[in-house]
């Protein structure tokens, strides 16, 4: 037997298996290797023009929506030129060159030049003088204007780009590579009267298109004739002849994109000028780099490796070990050979187990110091009222690992400390609190405890719905007398209890309440002095106070310019009503909550609205009668009404953010009792026309500007009839009244009632 293992081992002795299983498997790595490179790189290639034709044809629509946006704001700034009272009256009743009239019609046109940034000049032609008046303050005959061939081609040929809106049209010309707006007023072609020509800052047009631009592409122009638009200022060149005149076939087929020479040409036309807009693109300079490959490439690489160790290793065992074992029954040398000092199998786990575990614990150390701040912005945003669904509620708390639950109702409660407590002294009120809770809350609530910032904490507190009002009451009383031992503590630091929630929710309506609370406590006002705080109250009272303290939430989001959040918070509360009491007192409560938005939208001067889609918002009738006493019903109505609502707050309030607004706002709240104060001095103030802010009033509040003052006035004087002892006489002059009568009648006008009977009435409710 010895003899025959012999020969068998002198056959495998010259063989060299390791040598070569070891080139099998590399030769078999670097093949994988290679398909695979070639795969990724294809794939790469592939990814990379894919999206690229999707940004870039998205960039084009974008610019070709600012072309439009443009074009259409030049478009409503000729519309309001054309409608001008001294320009009507040039064009129908001409003056002579030398008429004193005309400085007045240089003025408007020179106003509206420096009011739009986009406009270099204006012309007026006038059919029946065949005169020209200009923005910069010229006169002269048609036949001696520098620009005559541009009015001449203009009646002698219709444009061949336009723009039509709100039954207006506009003409788009180029003349001498720059570009023209062109509207005939009172009516279109030969049958106007007068002709205005824009002539139009060609880098402000330019700049629109130079944002979508980058090292690798390349924006053109065209009217609808196919001349460039910036001849000076884009290079035209790099688009063949021949191709533009197959761009409207392409556009007729659905095309937006062709490939030809190792370029893309994206284009597409404007629906309402008519404008094309091509964009070139090299596709060459996205290809992907032998870098780039590579790195992508380098997860398969690995995993090429991997599988090739794995199967050497199979090999390995079922070929080689065998011929090392009967080497071993052998030759004592080769014995000892096999026998040296190699990690065995179960050191390799060993290691590889210890690797894990040091993982592991790693994770573990991660979590450990995530988890808290999760929980931190949780349960901050569960206080501050963000809209959560109860699902994601209950998973929150459940991954957290929170003693917490969504079903059980909850309070909240606030403390706060007074501003000379001192940081060690709140440490350790805190810490006291801590341990009454911990102390006493075991079968009767659950907790997590919440610092909002250095002087307020609140604890989120949640009852078993079995547990009783007199246990609760009970606790709430221990925990008072416990946190209030002494006298001192009373006057550093101020505790309160909010009203129950059904779930928490609805957790942010009892810390709201609380606040309120401690509020009244920290700061007394007079009219609160010697009242006492309602303590039989246990849940909140869905009434108009209430849902008045929401929509100055809502407010707040729309005035940062979050109107998503608002929307949804609005909507949150339509859907986290109570409905568990009677159908009368859930409608009652969710007509408090219609009315507390009509009320805010009358805070914001909204009487009346123009969009369809908003005019049942002011409908005196918010719901048949089937409705009044059927909650889902009124649900089904609140929502819409809500998304209407918050849509009408957000669009007034970025009206009323217009920078002239603003300025104009500020100098009436300076200014209001100076008697001279007028609509052209807030004109010259915010360096713009009183035709112009007038309209801006009546746009953004719905009323005139002298409506906006007397009302600002009348609040004034209100204030001062409440708080002061001063005579009526002495008040119409402070608030900017010529006289006493005129103060009167218009406090009359506006708050229905003599400032006398104003002042009679609340000096009897006090």
């Amino acid at each position: 037997m010895n003899h025959n293992l012999k020969d068998i081992l002198r056959k495998f002795r010259n063989k060299k298996l390791l040598t070569q299983l070891f080139t099998v498997m590399v030769v078999f790595s670097g093949i994988l290797m290679t398909v695979v490179s070639m795969v990724v790189n294809h794939q790469t290639t592939t990814t990379f023009l894919k999206n690229n034709n999707l940004i870039y044809t998205n960039t084009l629509e974008v610019s070709i929506k600012t072309m439009d946006t443009l074009f259409s704001g030049f478009h409503n700034s000729l519309t309001h030129i054309t409608y001008d009272a001294d320009i009507v009256d040039s064009v129908v009743t001409p003056k002579p060159l030398d008429s004193v009239a005309n400085y007045q019609v240089w003025s408007v046109l020179n106003g509206y030049c420096q009011e739009t940034e986009g406009m270099e000049e204006i012309y007026l032609y006038i059919r029946k003088t065949n005169q020209i008046l200009t923005s910069t303050y010229e006169k002269c005959s048609l036949d001696f204007f520098r620009e005559k061939d541009l009015v001449n081609r203009h009646f002698a040929s219709p444009p061949s780009t336009a723009l039509l809106k709100s039954g207006r049209t506009t003409s788009i010309e180029i003349y001498k590579g720059r570009v023209y707006m062109v509207r005939d007023f009172p009516l279109n072609g030969k049958k106007g009267l007068g002709t205005l020509f824009m002539k139009m800052k060609s880098s402000v047009l330019y700049d629109a298109l130079e944002a979508a631009q980058t090292s690798y592409s390349h924006l053109l122009a065209y009217d609808n004739d196919f001349n460039p638009l910036f001849p000076g200022m884009l290079d035209y060149n790099g688009v063949p002849k021949g191709f533009i005149s197959l761009i409207p076939d392409y556009i007729k087929e659905g095309k937006n994109t062709v490939y030809s020479d190792n370029q893309h040409y994206y284009f597409c036309k404007s629906d309402q000028t008519g404008i094309y807009l091509i964009l070139l693109v090299d596709d060459t300079a996205f290809m992907p780099s032998s870098r780039m490959v590579l790195m992508n490439s380098l997860p398969y690489f690995a995993l090429i490796i991997i599988l090739s160790s794995l199967l050497s290793i199979c090999v390995l065992y079922l070929s080689y070990m065998p011929v090392q074992k009967l080497k071993k029954m052998i030759s004592a040398k080769e014995s000892e050979w096999c026998n040296t000092d190699s990690k065995n199998e179960w050191d390799y786990l060993t290691e590889s187990f210890l690797k894990i575990s040091n993982n592991k614990y790693q994770l573990d150390y991660i979590l450990s110091n995530m988890i808290p701040k999760i929980s931190k912005e949780f349960y901050f945003d569960l206080l501050t009222g963000k809209p959560m669904d109860l699902p994601y509620i209950q998973s929150i708390l459940t991954n957290t690992g929170s003693p917490l639950n969504s079903k059980d109702p909850c309070k909240v409660i606030t403390v706060t400390f007074q501003d000379f407590v001192e940081p060690m002294i709140r440490h350790q009120l805190t810490d006291s609190l801590r341990q009454f809770l911990e102390r006493d809350s075991e079968g009767i609530c659950r907790y997590v405890m919440q610092q909002i910032d250095d002087s307020l904490y609140a604890v989120i507190i949640q009852f078993d719905a079995e547990l009783g009002y007199n246990r609760i009451t009970e606790f709430e009383i221990r925990l008072e007398e416990a946190f209030f031992y002494s006298g001192d503590r009373r006057s550093s630091v101020l505790l309160e209890i909010g009203p129950k929630c059904s779930s928490i929710q609805n957790v942010s309506f009892s810390y709201q309440e609380s606040l309120e609370r401690l509020a009244s406590q920290k700061y007394p006002s007079q009219e609160a002095e010697g009242k006492l705080v309602d303590k039989e109250e246990d849940s909140v009272k869905y009434n108009y106070h209430f849902f008045q303290l929401q929509l100055k939430s809502i407010s707040g989001l729309i005035m940062k310019g979050d109107t998503d959040s608002a929307l949804k918070k609005a909507i949150h509360i339509c859907h986290t009503l109570p409905h568990d009491g009677s159908p009368e007192e859930i409608c009652r409560a969710y007509e408090y909550y219609r009315l507390a938005f009509l009320s805010t939208l009358a805070s914001y001067r909204i009487t009346n609205s123009e969009e369809k889609e908003y005019a049942f918002v002011f409908n005196p009738e918010p719901y048949t009668a089937k409705c009044a006493a059927n909650p889902s019903c009124m649900q089904e109505y609140m929502v819409p009404f809500c998304t209407a609502a918050v849509n009408l707050l957000s669009v007034k309030y970025l009206k009323q953010q217009h920078k002239y607004l603003i300025r104009a706002k500020h100098c009436i709240e300076e200014n209001y009792a100076d008697p001279n104060l007028s609509l052209n001095l807030l004109a010259d103030q915010c360096n713009t026309t009183t035709s112009y802010l007038s309209r801006l009033f009546k746009e953004s509040f719905g009323i005139n500007f002298v409506d906006y003052l007397n009302q600002y006035r009348i609040e004034q004087a209100k204030e001062l009839l409440l708080t002061t002892g001063k005579p009526v006489k002495e008040i119409a002059s402070t608030t900017g009244f010529n006289s006493q009568q005129n103060f009167i009648r218009v406090f009359k006008k506006y708050a229905g009632i003599t400032p006398g009977q104003f002042k009679s009435e609340k000096d009897t409710s006090k």
